[in-house]
């Protein structure tokens, strides 16, 4: 049986190297994410980050649907604001190169599942916008940026109880591990919250139209080998890109 082909966004590093010497720039995503996405049942297929609109066209033609994943900000001038002064680790290239993997996906009605950053830029491509720096801007807020040395559970979200999310978790409420200082200020257009953290910080958003559309602003991949519950969000999206795949050539 065709496995279905899940497209994952990569990012961007600079490759360490000594003083002097040129220096190189790496392009790839943490295995946690394809490890995921095969134990799901799907094929995974990274996207290496460049932009050329009418090659990411022929691949957006091969999925079944993307994972948009985890990184740096989002540059704020996509949104209509200023940069924060703790802004940080932004890179044009990739945002250009996601913002059109997303217009396509979301043409093509590929299902997408957006994590961490992913879940701000789907927001952005749908005229939302971010809060850019939650400690500094958000009063009282919890810690959303763990330093644990193993994957933390690090706070609470509440879910909303008729959402997709609630559904696929079987709870209204569950412990998340989080890694961000950004998030979700002005929802995007076609988008309904699906839960948020004690202090009111968005934590994941939904299609309001019943698309297979899931965001959500903790990391699952990385959670999922210690938190089984957390692989439901790869089995989902597999899922989803399998029923996609088979109604097609049905």
């Amino acid at each position: 049986m065709k496995k279905p082909i899940i497209l994952i966004t990569a990012g961007r590093q600079n490759q360490a190297t000594p003083a002097g010497e040129v220096q190189s720039i790496r392009t790839g995503v943490d295995t946690d994410y394809v490890d995921a996405v095969v134990k799901a049942g799907g094929a995974p297929i990274i996207i290496p980050c460049f932009m050329d609109k009418a090659a990411l066209e022929s691949i957006m033609q091969t999925a079944d649907g993307v994972v948009l994943t985890g990184g740096g900000d989002v540059v704020s001038l996509t949104y209509g604001e200023e940069p924060h002064d703790l802004s940080k680790y932004q890179d044009p290239v990739r945002d250009e190169m996601e913002f059109e993997v997303t217009r396509q996906a979301l043409a093509l009605d590929l299902p997408i599942l957006a994590i961490c950053r992913g879940v701000q830029l789907l927001n952005v491509v749908q005229g939302g916008s971010l809060i850019q720096d939650i400690p500094s801007e958000v009063p009282n807020s919890v810690k959303h940026y763990s330093q644990g040395l193993h994957t933390v559970l690090l706070h609470t979200i509440e879910i909303e109880k008729d959402s997709l999310l609630g559904e696929l978790m079987g709870t209204t409420e569950m412990a998340i591990n989080s890694w961000h200082h950004q998030a979700i200020k002005k929802l995007g257009s076609n988008l309904r919250v699906n839960c948020r953290a004690r202090d009111g910080i968005i934590e994941g958003v939904e299609s309001s139209e019943g698309k297979p559309i899931l965001g959500v602003q903790f990391h699952p991949e990385e959670a999922a080998a210690a938190y089984p519950q957390f692989q439901v969000f790869f089995d989902w999206v597999v899922r989803e890109a399998h029923n996609k795949s088979t109604a097609q050539t049905s």
